[in-house]
């Protein structure tokens, strides 16, 4: 009897320390999946916000184009009676249509965007491509989108054979005037090298400063960047 009780007691406690570590599996499951639709929905978000900054724009420069005709933006009826204007007047309209664009622009940017959203987008793609596998291509592709003055092979390259890759302290601005910004981060970077026909890990602790303009949309992009070994 004793020892039936016992089997029976063992096979019970068995049961629940099985369903708790299921339970603990799912749970970490759940949370690895919510923290990549998360991840998702930011940059879904700020995808959205490009796309309001290239609407918003649109419709400024086409009354801006409206005005220059002698236009209000609900009157279109006399868009072909323009007067005939001297090189020197045509010049002159060009380049402050010139400058009312740049002033725009930089309305714009301001309105929606941050630089450091740009970097932080920037290694997220890196991040993917070096996490997921047979994805590497194509998130080095939306990565070099971030930083178009660099060559998309050298990124490649660069990449290849990182292991692992993390922010040690988020991106922030150091400076930031009219269309360019500087901002700086800190990063660590797992690196696989062959030594003596066998894989070592290398690990790297960087900060790295970006420069970043706002190109013609309003975006601001990475055009050069000064990385320190620590």
């Amino acid at each position: 009897m004793n020892k039936s009780f016992i089997i029976i007691a063992f096979a019970i406690s068995f049961a629940i320390g099985g369903c708790g570590s299921k339970d603990e599996g799912d749970n970490n499951s759940k949370n690895s999946l919510q923290i990549l639709a998360d991840k998702e929905k930011e940059i879904n978000d700020r995808e959205a916000r490009v796309r309001l900054k290239e609407i918003e724009l649109e419709e400024r420069e086409k009354r801006l184009n409206l005005v220059e005709n002698g236009q209000t933006p609900a009157d279109t009826t006399t868009m072909s009676q323009t007067p005939t204007d001297t090189s020197k007047q045509t010049a002159d309209k060009k380049e402050t249509k010139q400058e009312t664009k740049k002033e725009i622009q930089k309305e714009i940017t301001k309105k929606f965007e941050n630089p450091t959203a740009t970097v932080k987008d920037y290694y997220e793609y890196i991040k993917r491509a070096i996490n997921e596998t047979g994805n590497f291509d194509a998130n080095m592709k939306k990565a070099h989108n971030y930083f178009p003055s660099r060559s998309s092979d050298k990124m490649k390259a660069n990449y290849k054979n990182v292991k692992n890759f993390t922010i040690v302290e988020e991106p922030k601005v150091v400076s930031q005037k009219d269309g360019n910004a500087t901002v700086t981060s800190k990063v660590k970077q797992v690196d696989i090298i062959k030594k003596e026909g066998k894989d070592e890990e290398v690990t790297r602790t960087m900060t790295v400063t970006y420069k970043l303009t706002a190109n013609s949309k309003g975006e601001w992009v990475i055009t050069s960047n000064l990385v320190k070994i620590e």
